[in-house]
């Protein structure tokens, strides 16, 4: 046991599991060009790449069980105006421009909302909280980059607002290594369970299909 572990044990965190509700949904924090593409300056990340590429299958199981499923991306006006107060030129993603496109590893189908999010969580200033309580969500499965910022900030309300949230560790991403990996421990300490993705598709897998409706 590491020093950090045994700090945290100490402390008394971690010390159950959120488990898995009864109506989950899949939502992908910022998998767009601006962050898995090598052409643009945060986009180099392998682990971000590889964290795309990872999230396709739980996208095709939540598609075939129809769970609902949600992106996020962030962009901003020509002239900055929303930009805030971020300390890195995040300007530059502008509303309609390729780098606020979903990745084509992810690529959503007609119905699955994009929702445009200028700060970190995927909660914040926008309509993710009335599209998962108007589906009955329980579970919230956050996807998506980059661990140590959007992802985590996400994580953090979607727990502050009820829902039982799931990390599959290898959906998630972030400019360094280091940072993705302080994050999940603690993450997983306090706030969601931070799972090996086998063991949501296992969850995913076993859930009834929708029933078909005419």
């Amino acid at each position: 046991m590491t020093d950090k572990q045994s700090a945290y044990q100490q402390a008394g965190y971690g010390q159950k599991q959120v488990g898995f509700g009864e109506k989950p949904a899949l939502l992908l924090v910022d998998f767009q060009h601006a962050f898995t593409n090598s052409e643009y300056p945060t986009g180099k990340s392998p682990l971000i790449k590889q964290a795309a590429a990872e999230t396709a299958e739980l996208l095709e199981l939540a598609r075939e069980k129809d769970i609902p499923v949600i992106y996020t991306v962030v962009g901003y006006r020509e002239d900055k105006w929303d930009t805030g107060n971020w300390k890195t030129d995040i300007g530059w993603i502008t509303v309609g421009s390729h780098a606020a496109e979903v990745s084509p590893e992810v690529e959503p189908v007609t119905g699955e909302p994009i929702v445009l999010k200028k700060y970190p969580s995927a909660f914040f200033g926008t309509e993710v909280l009335s599209l998962l309580t108007t589906k009955q969500v329980d579970t919230v499965i956050v996807t998506g980059c980059t661990t140590s910022g959007c992802v985590r900030a996400t994580i953090i309300d979607a727990f502050s607002y009820g829902f039982k949230t799931i990390v599959p560790e290898e959906c998630v991403g972030d400019q360094a290594k280091e940072s993705h990996d302080a994050n999940l421990f603690d993450v997983n300490a306090r706030y969601a369970d931070v799972l090996p993705k086998q063991q949501v598709v296992d969850y995913l897998t076993a859930l009834k299909a929708a029933p078909i409706t005419t």
